[in-house]
């Protein structure tokens, strides 16, 4: 960048010529990466100093502004010890990337520009103590080991400028810079395009981001709506319960019936607590609820892939912009990704393979229950409020370590997440039920084995 000693040797020239016999009006800033340092230089003109950090390198220019008391209600004053004086000596080494002003009170304000992070310094001359810094985040600073000054001048030195080309092309300059204002000139430049790109890369990434997401939500919206689409309908099951209530006693956990619509014979799952018709009402809505929830997920792929496409539009746009302008459109037509809770239920995790789901809020925790099978696996943090965890089915059995997984994500969202062990139920979905005009997120277990979920 712009932190290398000729260029710090020029700086020093500028202010040894225009600064030596003024004095030090204030500093202020507005925020932690620009500091403005107000002079009276020896003409008695006002000189400002602006002095930006970028990614840690100090970068100084010939700021037009001038301030006053009233620029404390937004700004912050700093270095208070020398307001009002005098500047006796500027020292600078050609071979080093500091500049040292010399008060009229035995300190020094030091501009630091070597290093990692470059800063600004206020120390006492007899002492040797640091009084202020103004980047308060570099601690390491206040044990600053500063340079031994070179012998004291008033006169131009040599700053140090390279007579090798490529050393000053390097840093955007077409010709060998001769004056201060070519350095300013050039870091604007610098500053345009660091800016530019800094936008750029953050659109990109923010549209990369939704793009992202929003191909997950289209890959479990379809995935979901494949389930619905493949399981064997909740009506016909609630029909063929009507067709044969003559033949279903109480009591029946399951029949066997002929199915009218395949000619074959098979099981169905009945409430040995109701009868027939109040079987096939449950049935029925379930079929009721798959229904509404298969006109959500298909409104929301047209609206995802809609969003994709968009999303994909904006990305190529933005890549291909040149300039600020380019951008500008894409600014304004960015929002930042959109939240699973806008689409789905539950928070979805991936372990080895197995499907894991999260619910939100109690509400959600009620319809994920609704859109899990039987032979899924539920858990809950033992007698605490949380969250509901389902892992998904798949092969034979859960792995213990997909359990334990699942475990500790029950944990950590429930009301003992600080705690170090949480006991956590894990049954089966088939033993987990609803009971009637039960509040949000109120079950019934059937059976309860524990799992101990490590969150330390």
């Amino acid at each position: 960048m712009f932190s290398v000693n000729w260029v710090y040797g020029m700086w020093a020239n500028e202010f040894r010529e225009r600064l030596i016999g003024g004095f030090f009006d204030k500093a202020i800033s507005f925020d932690k990466d620009t500091l403005f340092l107000q002079f009276v230089d020896n003409q008695q003109n006002p000189f400002t100093l602006e002095c930006k950090f970028i990614e840690g390198h100090l970068l100084l220019f010939i700021s037009d502004k001038t301030f006053d008391a009233s620029d404390g209600k937004k700004g912050i004053f700093q270095f208070k010890e020398i307001e009002n004086q005098s500047i006796q000596r500027v020292s600078n080494d050609v071979n080093d990337r500091w500049i040292c002003f010399t008060l009229g009170s035995r300190l020094e304000l030091w501009l630091k520009g070597f290093g990692k992070f470059g800063n600004v310094l206020l120390r006492a001359v007899d002492s040797g103590e640091i009084l202020s810094i103004f980047r308060l985040s570099l601690k390491n600073d206040w044990d600053f080991n500063f340079p031994v000054h070179p012998i004291p001048t008033e006169e131009p030195i040599n700053s140090g400028i390279p007579l090798n080309k490529e050393d000053f092309l390097a840093l955007g300059f077409v010709l060998c810079p001769t004056s201060i204002h070519d350095i300013i000139s050039v870091q604007q430049s610098f500053l345009r395009d660091y800016f530019f790109l800094k936008n750029k890369n953050l659109l990109k990434d923010q549209l990369e981001r939704k793009i992202k997401h929003l191909k997950k939500i289209l890959t479990e919206s379809n995935r979901r709506l494949q389930d619905i689409e493949l399981r064997r309908s909740n009506k016909e099951i609630g029909d063929l319960i009507l067709a044969h209530a003559h033949s279903l006693k109480p009591g029946l956990s399951k029949a066997l019936v002929t199915d009218y619509y395949t000619d074959q014979r098979i099981w169905i799952k009945l409430n040995p607590e109701l009868n027939a018709s109040d079987n096939a009402k449950k049935y029925y809505g379930k079929a009721k609820n798959e229904v509404i929830e298969r006109k959500k997920l298909i409104e929301q792929l047209t609206n995802t892939e809609i969003n994709l496409k968009d999303a994909e539009e904006k990305l190529s746009g933005v890549l291909l912009a040149e300039d600020f302008k380019g951008l500008k459109s894409y600014q304004k037509g960015i929002a930042p990704p959109v939240t699973q809770a806008d689409t789905l239920p539950y928070k979805l995790h991936e372990f080895q393979g197995y499907q894991i789901w999260v619910g939100k809020n109690n509400k959600s925790n009620d319809q994920m229950l609704r859109m899990s099978q039987k032979n899924d696996m539920w858990l809950h943090a033992k007698d605490v409020a949380g969250s509901h965890v389902i892992i998904r089915k798949k092969g034979a059995s859960f792995p213990q370590a997909v359990i334990d997984f699942a475990a500790k994500l029950a944990a950590q969202n429930s009301k003992a997440k600080t705690q170090n062990v949480v006991p956590v139920i894990a049954v089966l979905r088939k033993f987990v039920s609803k009971p009637k005009q039960a509040a949000p997120g109120e079950v019934s277990l059937q059976k309860e084995d524990i799992v101990d979920a490590f969150i330390g």
